[in-house]
């Protein structure tokens, strides 16, 4: 019989005892129906995430900088959470919020975020009347700027924009030998304001200085007419680590912000202490002993050659859990230590219990941890899986739970 048959023929409906560990207590749980939706299961893996240590980290990065900072908190505040930690930010004093799409700046108008918001990401017609609207500030690289001036002036508003530059990254952003045109058109519609002007780095060190002098070219030339930019800002995370002359007016920590640092160099150095801030669990949720010659999941990816303790975790590469840990990641039960197995797939994980008879179903499983030393942190997980930590934490399914301790 197929899986989906197995499935439908599971009538709906029917009542659990159960006992939740996190809450201690017994539940009697309706098996949810069409009709009914629950938030999520007692054995689905969630998040939880330390705000404490984010402002600890912000308030380091304040520290070594003493400029304005601008938290970049696109992708769902790399995977902690958007709204959460953009309130927390606002709350330790960030200048501003930067979101890589629209939707991030009006959910985070519509939570109550009052600091000043720029959206680095692409805008259509259809989109101004709600940047002017929410007074969102918006990058801008084209004559598309003009659809934001006719939003403002029906509002009989002024709308905010941040000019980016291109100085050598060829992604977005006006190429600065044409920049100081576009400019001036800027500077010439009245219902526009600019509030700065920026490029992205290309963290080549020796270019990266190159790019500063063209983005300061373009921002004298534009002065010397008597026109205002307003913020100047280049460095984002790896930036700030890579010369004082690259903070100019403001910076854009990203991953800092989160516990991790732009390289493998700064994060063995570790000059600021950070905290990281993400812990990822899941639960056992079947254990199963092997004879020799039994297999686990799809084309048998593993055979047992002596009798294996194996338990099943309910966690898979949907909700963020990388493959490439498949035969390489470890995990944290009890404080103990055990292998993934060769199988990831979309929903589970195995473990190799090397025969512990402790480990239960229903127990915790740490996958990604937040403490330093755990051996599990994401940027371990991401040398192993050879990509950076940024895809670690940014990969992290979006529908997963996020709390909060403390909050």
């Amino acid at each position: 019989m197929k899986r989906r048959h197995v499935l439908a023929s599971l009538g709906a409906g029917s009542m659990a005892l159960f006992s939740d560990p996190r809450k201690g207590r017994l539940f009697a749980e309706e098996v949810p129906t069409a009709k009914k939706n629950i938030a999520a299961g007692y054995r689905d893996p969630w998040i939880e995430i330390g705000l404490d240590s984010i402002v600890w980290n912000f308030s380091q990065i304040k520290k070594r900088i003493k400029v304005p900072v601008m938290a970049v908190v696109k992708a769902n505040a790399y995977g902690h959470g958007l709204v959460e930690v953009s309130k927390a930010l606002e709350g330790a004093g960030a200048d501003w919020l930067m979101v890589g799409k629209l939707a991030e700046a009006v959910q985070l108008r519509q939570a109550g975020i009052r600091r000043p918001i720029l959206n680095f990401g692409p805008f259509d017609r259809q989109d101004c009347e709600e940047i002017v609207a929410r007074n969102i500030s918006q990058s801008v690289f084209s004559e598309d700027v003009f659809l934001l001036d006719e939003a403002a002036s029906r509002q009989k508003k002024k709308a905010s924009v941040q000019i980016d530059i291109d100085t050598g990254m060829s992604r977005t952003g006006i190429p600065y030998d044409r920049a100081l045109s576009l400019v001036e058109k800027i500077a010439g519609l009245a219902r526009l304001k600019i509030d700065g002007v920026s490029t992205t780095l290309t963290e080549d060190h020796e270019f990266d200085e190159e790019q500063v002098r063209r983005l300061l070219a373009v921002c004298l030339s534009a002065e010397k007419k008597g026109i205002s930019l307003g913020l100047k800002h280049a460095a984002s995370s790896a930036g700030i680590f890579e010369s004082p002359a690259f903070y100019l007016d403001m910076v854009r920590p990203g991953i800092t912000l989160y516990g991790y640092y732009p390289n493998a160099r700064t994060q063995k150095e570790d000059p600021l202490n950070l905290k990281p801030a993400l812990k990822l669990t899941a639960k056992v949720t079947f254990i199963k002993d092997l004879a020799p010659g039994d297999s686990i999941s799809y084309h048998r990816v593993f055979t047992a050659q002596k009798k294996t303790r194996v338990a099943t975790v309910g966690i898979g590469y949907s909700d963020g859990y990388p493959p490439q840990l498949g035969g390489k990641g470890l995990v944290s039960i009890k404080d103990k230590k055990f292998p993934v197995m060769s199988a990831v797939t979309s929903n589970h994980i195995m473990l190799d219990l090397n025969g512990d008879p402790d480990i239960q179903v229903g127990d915790d499983v740490i996958l990604l941890d937040s403490r330093k030393n755990s051996g599990i942190t994401a940027d371990v997980l991401a040398d192993l899986c050879g990509v950076s930590d940024y895809r670690i934490l940014i990969g992290l399914n979006p529908l997963l739970p996020r709390r909060y301790p403390g909050r």
